[in-house]
């Protein structure tokens, strides 16, 4: 890596860095208002939860928006690099566009690969540490995910289904729980209602509730236990919690597994599009530069600038439309998360050579 491919790259981290700062900051801001507004809460009673959750939350979504960071982040720094005259200088010291380039393709990738594999899953174990902290400060009504669900569980005497009102978080906590037993061993047949269920360990611990069996009274109970075979992550799947999965953990469940359900293709996407990042970051990388490296006598065109990040912004658009094919099952998630940066890779490269090789 010569001197001047670390310079452009230093650059260019610093550009995308205040891109994705400015997409931090406006999504943390949304995110405090959203959580003032909720019914029940108090944001001053807990300040440090608070803004703890709402920076983890602004943490995921500059990641996800990383690739339009790339672009105009990119954008930024090649423009400041045209109007002082740093790329004539280089070419002119025989450096061409391809030898610029090398060192921000590397910075691209191995940043990918950091996001992917090291900065996610840690953001992941930080949002269920919040999580945590937000549901014993108040029992479990605070930032709920309000929706309502059913799963079915299987046990080594039978299967039950768990009906519930409200889903919170990664599933492992539910209100308005109703419980149907199906049959098993000794033909159970009971029914469960309980204001909360808890997950933990491979089993369900149901509180508050009652329990009725045809031809008997109705007891009733405080805490009332049920075993599962689910382990935490199988749960998170099948509740389609996919995006508090890490890459590891839906590596670990879709293994020699075949995809069949809408929950696992959403699963599937999501570890795929995790795999490609880096190849997308390069992709956008390359189109910042097809556009804006090119020589003009006035400094960078604004015209240029803003081809650039619209066709950032369609291939951003265009990532999305096959992420959610791939997670419908319409398409092959490889083809859904790697055809999109690749498309963006043969863009980029052929601008370039049509720019600078003729």
């Amino acid at each position: 890596m010569t001197r001047l491919g670390l310079h452009v790259s230093i650059k260019l981290c610093k550009s995308i860095l205040l891109v994705m700062s400015l997409f931090f900051c406006l999504v943390g801001l949304i995110e405090i208002v959203e959580f003032s507004n909720q019914p029940g809460t108090n944001m001053m009673s807990n300040p440090g939860t608070t803004l703890s959750a709402a920076a983890l939350t602004a943490a995921v979504w500059s990641m996800d928006l990383l690739p339009i960071s790339f672009v105009i982040g990119g954008v930024i720094a090649i423009s400041d690099l045209q109007n002082h005259r740093e790329f004539i200088v280089a070419k002119a010291s025989g450096i061409s566009i391809w030898g610029l380039v090398r060192a921000p393709v590397i910075f691209a990738i191995l940043l990918g690969l950091t996001v992917s594999y090291a900065l996610d899953p840690v953001i992941l174990k930080l949002n269920d540490l919040v999580d945590a902290q937000i549901k014993a400060q108040s029992a479990g009504s605070a930032a709920p995910t309000r929706r309502s669900g059913w799963i079915e569980q299987d046990y080594a005497e039978g299967r039950y289904i768990i009906k519930a009102d409200q889903i919170l978080n990664t599933g492992d906590v539910m209100n308005g729980v109703r419980v149907f037993m199906l049959g098993g061993q000794g033909g159970d047949n009971r029914q469960i209602e309980a204001e909360q269920a808890r997950y933990e360990n491979f089993a369900w611990t149901f509180i508050e509730g009652t329990i009725s069996s045809p031809g008997q009274p109705v007891e009733s109970f405080k805490t009332f236990s049920l075993p599962t075979s689910f382990s935490a992550a199988q749960l998170q799947l099948q509740l389609g919690a996919i995006s508090r999965m890490s890459i590891f953990e839906l590596k670990s469940q879709l293994r020699d597994k075949t995809v069949t359900t809408p929950a696992e293709y959403v699963a599937q996407m999501r570890m795929r599009r995790l795999e490609a990042l880096p190849i997308v970051l390069v992709g956008t990388l390359l189109i910042a530069f097809a556009f804006t490296s090119g020589y003009s006598r006035m400094g960078t065109s604004g015209t240029h600038i803003i081809y650039g990040i619209l066709l950032g912004f369609v291939v951003y658009i265009l990532t999305k439309l096959a992420d959610r094919a791939g997670e419908s099952g319409n398409i092959s998630a490889l083809l859904a998360a790697w055809g999109p940066a690749i498309v963006a890779i043969v863009i980029g490269t052929t601008v370039l050579l049509l720019k600078e090789d003729g």
